[in-house]
């Protein structure tokens, strides 16, 4: 009688006990929130002599540097987040730039920017060294899914 008296016991206080810990862990499932993505890590350097710089910028957006000694500038980016915004790419040292081209991961291409105008969501704006490129909208979507972007300056060596 005694031993049925312990198994009940045991029974009234492992019961409970095992399931706070599953009920824990199921809410430690559910709570527990994807972990970011680091915005250094979405994009790298494609060429032997490409420099790629990343600067802070908001949480909807990337900024980086992109720089190179022969006028032929290219980056590999990994497939970028759905709530990011705007691509923002500075382009020191450049001096006449001729065009930017994608290709995309799943081989589609696409000309950003021609050297005259660009695609619609790009915009190449001169700065006192370089140009800034900046992508939203619709050619934003056209690079989601991650590829290689090149930029090639006129007075390339």
């Amino acid at each position: 009688m005694r031993a049925m008296t312990m198994i009940t016991t045991m029974k009234s206080v492992l019961f409970p006990s095992a399931l706070v810990g599953v009920l824990t862990l199921l809410a430690g499932c559910v709570s527990q929130a994807p972990e970011p993505i680091n915005p250094r890590n979405l994009a790298q350097s494609a060429v032997a002599d490409t420099h790629l710089g990343w600067k802070p910028a908001p949480a909807n957006q990337l900024s980086y540097s992109l720089a190179t000694s022969t006028g032929i500038a290219r980056m590999e980016m990994r497939e970028l987040p759905v709530d990011l915004q705007a691509v923002t790419i500075e382009l020191p040292g450049m001096r006449n730039i001729e065009g930017i081209q994608w290709r995309g991961a799943s081989g589609d291409h696409a000309m950003l920017f021609d050297g005259a105008e660009g695609m619609d969501g790009v915009t190449v704006e001169r700065q006192h060294r370089g140009y800034l490129l900046q992508v939203r909208g619709t050619a934003l979507e056209s690079i989601r899914s991650g590829g290689h972007l090149t930029v090639i300056d006129y007075y390339r060596n």
